[in-house]
């Protein structure tokens, strides 16, 4: 059977050659970037809770006021971090630098979901002994639907205007698929274990890859390579929380804290969610591209399912183990399954086609039958298009919202207005309590969820953008109004008797 990696192609189907065919993945790291930096000017940019997270945490790297301490907000995830680590001495720049480099790394899941898509239907011909017959659209086509699956997961959008992980784990995902189909191995495995310091179920399969690697190609500088990477996964996920907190898995306890509302049967549910990550299309047609590899013993498709399937049984072992089993957790292995999608729909049209083409001689029957089935699929995927119409202007208000509690805090005074003292303490909305802690240039420790001591109480509309407002200890029983900017309103809290020099102003 022939490979990929022994003949180079460009997605569209022709013979690569040029820097293209030597360097994709660098040169679509430069173009990632290039996108994601126009993006930053021309769309809202605002990270959302975690990412506010990652860059309160990189700034304390390397600022000599502040200690390191990452506890008091979400999970640590090591690789986010390396990269605020970076970003924590542009000051305010900091968040855009952070989300222009995520939403590279969704560009950078689109780009490889074409090549993968694009390739691999040229695979599954050859597979089948069709040599090259492939119809020029064929490539274009899946490596489109590829891409446009990948569009349509839910949350994409929403993903990439907030600067999560998540397109980013993709984007690692993927193309360490492509260049393990190119026979950059190494690269390959460089690539595993940047995606296993975002998401632990990769790490099994680095694991299983390094020991591959080495037999494969053994050797002292690969050996070398190879312990490197297994050693940083559990370096980076272990000691710097235990350096902060004295709690090595505190990434984990966080995990587990959070029950993901699975309701009575976590098993049902979470399978649930990962069938509904990606949209019917994706899923029906994924199936279909395992169903014709197996019938032309195609073991490149047949793995990709495999890997996607034991991706699958990995989130759900881990659910049922008392992790929250969220639909992201699924999403490498949705990505898989919306590049197989884009296969399987190309693969059955063109079967189709040249079914027809023996009752009737009419050229272009395979395209026609991929422009029906892509038509049919459409009113499936109706309600991701309008979530996804519906991202950049939730994103815009939040770019409004965290504006407004910009002044809220200049209105008070700052950091030095709300923090009188060491002891002092602020609180605020709950998914706004890591952007807080930014703006005011303090740990996560010190800005609550929950008013429970006397302090400053920022306070701003219950919705999706700021969650929940800050719930009240009674023993709280005086408040003073001191500044109210836009939908922001900011108090002063404390108990009747008490001293109150170290609250506020």
């Amino acid at each position: 059977m022939s490979t990929l990696a022994s003949k180079p192609r460009l997605a569209s189907g022709f013979s690569a050659s040029g820097a293209w065919a030597e360097y994709p993945f660098a040169i679509s790291v430069v173009v990632s970037l290039a996108v994601a930096a126009l993006s930053a000017a021309v769309l809202p940019t605002v990270p959302s809770y975690d990412p506010w997270s990652w860059i309160v945490w990189g700034r304390e790297v390397f600022d000599p006021h502040l200690s390191f301490f990452v506890g008091g907000g979400p999970s640590w995830k090591p690789l986010p971090v390396i990269f605020t680590a970076f970003f924590g001495p542009f000051g305010t720049s900091a968040p855009t630098l952070w989300v222009i480099t995520a939403r590279a790394g969704g560009v950078l899941a689109l780009i490889a979901a074409y090549r993968l898509g694009s390739q691999l239907v040229q695979h599954g011909r050859e597979a089948s002994g069709a040599g090259d017959s492939v119809a020029s659209w064929e490539p274009i086509v899946a490596g489109l639907l590829a891409a446009a699956g990948i569009l349509l997961t839910q949350d994409w959008f929403y993903y990439m205007f907030r600067g999560t992980s998540e397109p980013m784990l993709v984007g690692l995902s993927l193309w360490a698929v492509d260049r393990h189909l190119a026979g950059r191995h190494r690269l390959t495995f460089v690539l595993g274990v940047a995606a296993s310091l975002i998401r632990p179920e990769w790490w099994p399969f680095i694991f299983l890859y390094g020991i591959w690697l080495y037999r494969r190609q053994p050797g002292r500088w690969m050996a070398v390579l190879i312990l490197a990477g297994w050693f940083s996964i559990p370096f980076f996920w272990f000691v710097p929380p235990w350096i902060s907190t004295g709690q090595p898995l505190l990434a984990a306890t966080h995990a587990q804290e959070y029950n993901g509302h699975l309701g009575s049967d976590p098993f049902l549910e979470v399978n649930r969610r990962g069938a509904d990550l990606q949209v019917v299309p994706s899923l029906v047609f994924g199936l279909a591209a395992l169903a014709v590899a197996w019938r032309e013993r195609d073991r490149l498709i047949l793995g990709l399912g495999a890997a996607a399937l034991a991706w699958w049984v990995l989130v759900v072992a881990m659910t049922l183990d008392g992790y929250p089993g969220l639909e992201r957790f699924f999403l490498p292995a949705a990505a898989i399954i919306c590049v197989l999608g884009g296969v399987g729909l190309v693969r059955v049209a063109g079967l189709a086609g040249a079914a027809l083409g023996r009752l009737w001689s009419v050229p272009g029957l395979g395209i026609a039958v991929a422009i029906v089935l892509v038509a049919a699929s459409i009113p499936f995927t109706i309600s991701r298009i309008n979530t996804a119409r519906a991202a950049k202007p939730t994103a815009a208000q939040a770019v409004t919202r965290l504006n407004q509690l910009s002044a809220a805090v200049a209105a008070v005074g700052g950091h030095d207005g709300v923090f009188p003292c060491r002891s002092s303490f602020a609180a605020v909305n709950h998914s706004v309590q890591t952007a807080l802690a930014f703006k005011l240039h303090v740990t996560l420790e010190r800005v609550g969820t929950s008013m429970h001591d006397q302090g400053v109480m920022f306070v701003g509309p219950h919705d999706s953008i700021d969650g929940g407002p800050p719930a009240i200890d009674p023993r709280l029983n005086r408040r003073q109004l001191i500044a109210a900017v836009g939908s922001w309103r900011v108090y002063r809290m404390w108990t009747s008797g008490l001293p109150t020099a170290c609250i506020g102003r």
